[in-house]
């Protein structure tokens, strides 16, 4: 069994993105440290010890220190793989988080726009850690910490089977409008939401219609002026944070979609509940 050694830098981190790896990652060897690995293209085999399990785009892999394992390409579906390799200690992961990942030996595939947030972490670790712009190593860390968090989420959004790969077109969409919703103040367009639920943009357009009833940006607009309407009634916030907080990057547009699904600017609503 081989022992594959990486020397971390002293803040405790290194990325790495390949497509040919390193030839014992396909016979059976070990780390020095916990890792992550996150399949981007191709498919193939991860083997902890007696245990194979199959391994796609999107799929992640959470390795402690030191378990075994091996990686197999499917024939003519050699996989481009990110590996993240880390110190617990130095980083100051979350204990509680990196135990719980950590402590599972089966890999899961992420829900599609988990996967696009974790890969832009990814690559932002990448660059930084190439280029080393000023405070690069608090980059590096902090987006760690992300791609930590993130995994968590989707692991128990899966546990619960909440946002498990949804069998057909009409229940990715579905599952995409529910994401979008309890993610508003996120600048997602229609081209963004078709490509998360893996459909062409008229073809979210029509299963947004008939799932909702309206049109997609119909819906982006009510479920944010919905979230703003309830922060004007619990808080004393400023309006203009509401508007930012529920997506709106300028107050004309914020006011203009508040009055048409409400019918009243949105000070005259909060006076209504004082």
């Amino acid at each position: 069994m081989n022992k594959q050694t990486f020397i971390l830098p002293e803040y405790g981190v290194l990325v790495e993105s390949r497509q040919q790896r390193l030839a014992s990652s396909n016979i059976g060897h070990y780390h020095q440290n916990p890792s992550i690995l996150f399949v981007v293209y191709g498919e193939g085999v991860v083997e902890f010890e007696n245990k194979h399990f199959a391994i796609e785009p999107d799929s992640v892999i959470m390795m402690p220190r030191e378990r075994k394992h091996k990686l197999t390409d499917r024939p003519r579906k050699q996989m481009t793989v990110f590996s993240v390799y880390f110190d617990e200690q130095k980083t100051g992961l979350n204990k509680y988080i990196t135990d719980y990942l950590l402590g599972s030996d089966e890999p899961f595939t992420l829900p599609l726009y988990y996967s696009e947030i974790i890969k832009r972490n990814l690559r932002q670790m990448l660059f930084e850690q190439n280029t080393k712009p000023p405070g690069y190593k608090l980059s590096i860390v902090q987006n760690l910490n992300l791609v930590i968090l993130y995994i968590y989420r989707a692991r128990l959004s899966k546990k619960q089977k909440l946002l498990n790969a949804a069998p057909d077109s009409r229940d990715r969409v579905k599952s995409v409008l529910e994401f979008i919703s309890q993610n508003c103040h996120e600048q997602y367009g229609l081209a963004d939401a078709a490509r998360l639920g893996k459909v062409s943009q008229r073809q979210f357009t029509n299963l947004c219609n008939n799932l909702t009833g309206m049109s997609f940006i119909k819906y982006l607009n009510s479920v944010r002026c919905k979230k703003a309407s309830e922060l004007l009634k619990d808080t004393e916030m400023h309006i203009a944070a509401i508007a930012f907080e529920s997506g709106y990057e300028d107050l004309s547009s914020f006011y203009r979609a508040f009055r048409k699904n409400y019918k009243s600017s949105p000070m005259r609503y909060r006076n209504a509940f004082s």
